[in-house]
């Protein structure tokens, strides 16, 4: 009976020991192989392309026609104002003016603050959708070129405006040095204004 114990477990414990050696081989194998590294400085690329500056300029065009409406609002307010100082406080008239003069303050305050809204939420919606872009396009030159991994880079630009600055930018600044060769900035930011 013993020997019959023996004779199954040896051929068991061999299978375990040659699995466990097989499944151990080939672990160390997947984890030595390095990784291939890439690296796009995406602040670079976000700032640079071409469809970036044609939403600038969109946007500014927009900006320059809204602060001519500001400023025509403006003037109307000061008109009233200035006539506001010639009125006797307490007539009809004064309050009138007063009133005129209110209700254009107001919807001057409120028009400003919606404009900042709006002008925040598309620059938001902006820069996602454009980041996005950013993201598919490092994908496919990364799949292209057999990278496994693609970090981002950021200048640090010296001096900092001030030290909160300067060590906001060391806590979020990854990458301290890479070799030349693998940045691939350039050729994201030329597929990026390729992209439709």
């Amino acid at each position: 009976m013993k020997s019959s114990k023996q004779v199954w477990i040896i051929p068991v414990a061999a299978l375990i020991v040659l699995g466990a050696y097989h499944h151990g081989k080939l672990g160390a194998e997947a984890a030595v192989a390095p990784a291939k590294i890439g690296v796009v400085n995406v602040t670079t690329v976000l700032e640079n392309c071409q469809k970036h500056k044609q939403w600038q300029e969109k946007m500014q065009a927009e900006q320059t026609e809204t602060r001519k409406q500001f400023d025509k609002m403006k003037q109307e307010l000061d008109a009233v104002q200035a006539n506001l100082k010639l009125r006797t406080p307490g007539t009809e008239d004064y309050l009138k003016l007063r009133q005129e003069m209110m209700e254009k303050t107001a919807l001057l305050e409120a028009k400003d603050t919606f404009y900042q809204d709006k002008v925040t939420a598309e620059m938001q919606r902006w820069t996602e959708s454009l980041y996005q872009e950013l993201l598919k396009v490092t994908e496919t030159i990364a799949k292209s070129k057999g990278l496994d991994m693609i970090l981002a880079d950021e200048l640090l630009d010296l001096p900092a405006p001030t030290l909160r600055d300067f060590m906001l930018t060391i806590k979020t600044k990854k990458l301290l040095y890479h070799n030349s060769q693998y940045d691939l900035t350039d050729e994201v930011l030329a597929a990026l204004d390729k992209a439709e």
